[in-house]
């Protein structure tokens, strides 16, 4: 009797794989896929969305159509729930979720109502890598000079990458950096670099590469916040390099991953585990597209995709970071600091002074780039 369940067992399981292959191939004839984008249509997550939404369905079979939904609010943090909570567990809705997304959970940040490791996930288009770079004409210029003198940063809050990764530098290192907050966005920053009212700041590697800094040599490159160098940066060292010892190399491995991660794909929990791997294929062969490819170059995204597969497991890894390393990190941010408020301000046509109220930030803003 027990041999005969034995092999029924078997012969179920079976059925029930070939039927679950069976439902997913076909599935998404006729069907429209909804893309929840957790930015608005501009900026780099619109512009990786709309590029996704065009070529996606070419690989899926019965070539479904995608369409982008933006969900902006909160950060992203609104999209990310809605995928884990509330969108339809068919593979019918795909969301594209902040590069903090795993790095948000791992630190705790409130309002978070999701789980990544039991979302499923399809793949990353590619990282967003950022990059400290500094006037050449600063008495500070250097990662060595910064060792003994604070550099002038430009920032827009204490929970914004571009005073979460130097601040790191600064905790972790023992580098020194002097932020100016109160920017309304990066661009502001860029004009406050180019009229020399701050030394330098931090911004993705393709922003830097689109600017005249770059293109009329203004900067030194002295630090960037991914797991390797960038082909563009093979003598500009990443944080992570940097540390001095495991426990400082996986704080700083921690805090860099929120780039890393880049441009994260990833369905409700429940999604068919062969619709799951059907999206997945269907990813993999198009990030090899060269339609896809020359599109993300003419709109210079940065490539350097993952698979589901390997997306999930630097998840997990930033989640089974030693809970006395996530608490350093923390501390060292300032995170939970009431001092972490942030202003929100405006400056007029005829004037150089910023008019700021004072905003109580998301914690969720950490370091969530565009």
């Amino acid at each position: 009797m027990t041999l005969r369940l034995s092999i029924f067992a078997a012969a179920a399981a079976a059925g029930a794989l070939a039927a679950g292959a069976a439902s997913a191939s076909g599935f998404y004839k006729g069907k429209q896929i909804t893309l929840a984008v957790s930015a608005g249509a501009g900026g780099g997550y619109g512009t990786v969305g709309q590029i996704v939404a065009r070529h996606f369905p070419r690989f899926i079979e019965g070539n479904p159509t995608m369409v982008p939904s933006y969900m902006p609010k909160a950060g992203g943090l609104a999209a990310a729930n809605y995928i884990y909570n509330v969108a339809p567990k068919d593979g019918t809705v795909m969301g594209l979720l902040r590069n903090a997304t795993a790095f948000g959970q791992a630190m705790g940040s409130p309002g978070i109502k999701y789980d990544v490791r039991k979302m499923g996930w399809v793949g990353v288009t590619g990282p967003i890598v950022n990059v400290l770079a500094i006037r050449k004409d600063s008495p500070v210029n250097t990662l060595e000079q910064m060792k003994k003198t604070p550099v002038v940063l430009g920032g827009t809050g204490k929970l914004g990458t571009l005073f979460t990764f130097p601040k790191a530098l600064d905790a972790v290192l023992g580098y020194k950096s002097k932020i100016v907050l109160g920017y309304r966005g990066t661009r502001d920053v860029r004009g406050a670099l180019d009229r020399n009212e701050v030394q330098g700041m931090v911004q993705p590697w393709p922003n830097w590469q689109r600017s005249h800094f770059y293109k009329d040599k203004l900067v030194n490159f002295v630090v960037q916040f991914g797991f390797k160098r960038e082909p563009g940066l093979p003598d500009t060292p990443t944080m992570i390099e940097l540390g001095r010892t495991d426990d400082e190399k996986k704080m700083l491995r921690l805090v860099s991953s929120a780039g890393v991660t880049g441009r994260n794909f990833g369905l409700p929990p429940g999604v068919p585990k062969a619709r799951l791997m059907e999206l997945r294929t269907a990813f993999n062969a198009m990030v090899k597209d060269p339609a896809y490819i020359e599109d993300m170059k003419k709109r210079k995204r940065m490539m350097d995709p993952l698979t589901g597969e390997q997306q999930a497991a630097l998840f997990e890894e930033v989640l089974s970071t030693p809970k006395p390393l996530v608490e350093k990190i923390q501390k060292a941010l300032d995170t939970r600091s009431k001092e972490s408020d942030r202003r929100r301000c405006t400056r007029t046509l005829s004037s150089r002074f910023f008019f700021c109220e004072w905003k109580r930030p998301r914690l969720l803003d950490i370091p969530f780039d565009d």
